[in-house]
């Protein structure tokens, strides 16, 4: 009897515990927010220390989750260096490209894979506090994308492994490395640079407070910007871009976010590129001085207007979270398509797309069955032959092929980093190729 007394106030307890719990997560009263923010940040810590993504983390929807959907799955291919070379069909030159959550150097690279120069992250001068005001954890730093300057100089776009925002600066080095300007705040993935030196790359923060007009997205979450900078690296301007769309007529683009993202990530603005005049002189829907950008989380590429800090132009459609949309010399668009092959199992594909009708009027999905995939990251660039290079960047793999889709040039990155259960990944965010007369300074022979 004196046991039962005991047991049934706990269990009472226990019941209106229960209650009350289920009162706040329905009604969201109090402590719900608190709650929520806490559960948020303990799985990102989870997710920060046992360095890998969890199902939850990963969108694709109901799709069964593949080993490859994540964003570090295993190489494919355990192949490293050149594989295949068809010296009269592919375009001769150097190879820049960028490994990512490793200390491995940017290797520039000759037709057969050897490294004629190298560029090192300058991380000594990066330690200690940041411009606003955080302490840079010891964290190991990557390049997910580096802008080449004919004499040796580099700006280097710098990231950090398992944190949130993950976009770490952006610094430029001369050919031997040494610092030039830093620009500490949370810059990520691409940059472009303008004619007249001007620099164009992405930010992004945490928005803890609800956003005027738009209430029902879940805080914290990321908010994406735009920023302007000196080629001095001094910021000139910045633009929000969901701002840029909430004031926009395109606002109804926003219908494909999802507000209560797991990861707080709306948009997820991955590339920018400037429209010079020559370029604005071929896309009827864009003005010089405007900027391309593509936003992942939305599948919509659009055109960004600084002036008025509005969205002008937007296009979603046969791609799914694309990533590198260049702007051709005929007026089309070249986008990687990471997921939106969907007549070959939702895998990778490079396609060019007529802006006007949003057709598809080339496509290049892989080799004679050979997979192509990369889950996230991924770039093509237009070599002056026509072919094309393409960073497959899950399988650490770079391949030059022709508009007949063969293969003329293969090469597998050598930057591997294995796990403690063995599992090897190979990844490269970014490749560009040179031709030998626009470098201008003299290359170390001497390296591996």
């Amino acid at each position: 009897m004196n046991r039962l007394f005991i047991v049934l106030p706990l269990f009472a307890l226990l019941f209106l515990g229960f209650i009350a719990g289920a009162a706040v997560i329905s009604f969201k009263v109090y402590p719900y927010e608190e709650l929520r923010k806490a559960f948020l940040a303990a799985e990102a810590l989870t997710t920060q220390r046992r360095k890998q993504e969890s199902i939850t983390d990963l969108l694709i929807g109901a799709k069964p989750v593949s080993p490859e959907d994540y964003s570090s799955p295993a190489a494919r291919n355990s192949a490293e260096g050149v594989t295949r070379h068809q010296s009269e069909q592919a375009y001769a030159g150097y190879t820049m490209y960028t490994s990512i959550r490793s200390h491995a150097p940017i290797p520039l690279i000759d037709m057969d894979g050897k490294v004629v120069h190298e560029w090192h992250i300058p991380a000594q001068e990066l330690r200690g506090e940041r411009e606003d005001g955080h302490t840079l954890p010891e964290y190991p730093l990557s390049v997910t994308y580096p802008y080449l300057f004919p004499n040796g100089d580099m700006i280097m776009v710098l990231t950090m492994a398992w944190q949130t925002p993950w976009g770490f600066g952006i610094v430029k080095v001369d050919k031997d490395s040494n610092l030039i300007w830093k620009f500490l705040k949370r810059a990520h993935h691409s940059i472009s640079v303008a004619p007249d030196g001007t620099i164009y790359a992405l930010l992004h923060s945490i928005r803890s407070t609800p956003w005027p007009g738009l209430e029902n997205i879940t805080t914290p979450f990321v908010e994406d910007t735009v920023v302007v900078l000196s080629p001095e690296g001094e910021e000139l301007k910045s633009v929000s871009v969901l701002k840029a769309i909430q004031d926009s007529p395109w606002q109804s683009l926003l219908m494909h976010a999802n507000p209560t993202n797991v990861r707080g990530d709306l948009l997820h603005v991955n590339a920018v590129t400037y429209i010079d005049t020559e370029a604005a002189s071929r896309l009827p829907m864009a003005d010089a001085g405007q900027l391309l950008i593509s936003m992942r989380n939305l599948d919509v590429i659009a055109i960004l207007d600084l002036e008025s800090a509005q969205i002008t132009w937007a296009a979603r459609g046969a791609w799914t979270m694309q990533h590198d949309p260049d702007l051709l010399d005929n007026g089309n668009l070249l986008i990687f398509d990471n997921r939106g092959d969907l007549q070959r199992g939702g895998g990778s594909r490079i396609i060019e797309v007529d802006p006007a009708t949003l057709g598809i009027v080339w496509e290049y999905p892989g080799d004679s069955g050979e997979q192509l995939y990369t889950s996230v990251y991924g770039s093509e660039q237009v070599l002056p032959n026509g072919n094309i290079l393409i960073t497959e960047s899950n399988n650490g793999r770079l391949l030059e092929v022709t508009r007949d889709r063969e293969i003329v040039w293969e090469h597998f990155v050598r930057e591997r980093n294995t796990r403690a259960n063995g599992k090897v990944i190979a990844q490269a965010l970014w490749a560009t190729r040179f031709a030998a007369d626009e470098l201008e300074f003299e290359f170390n022979t001497s390296l591996r």
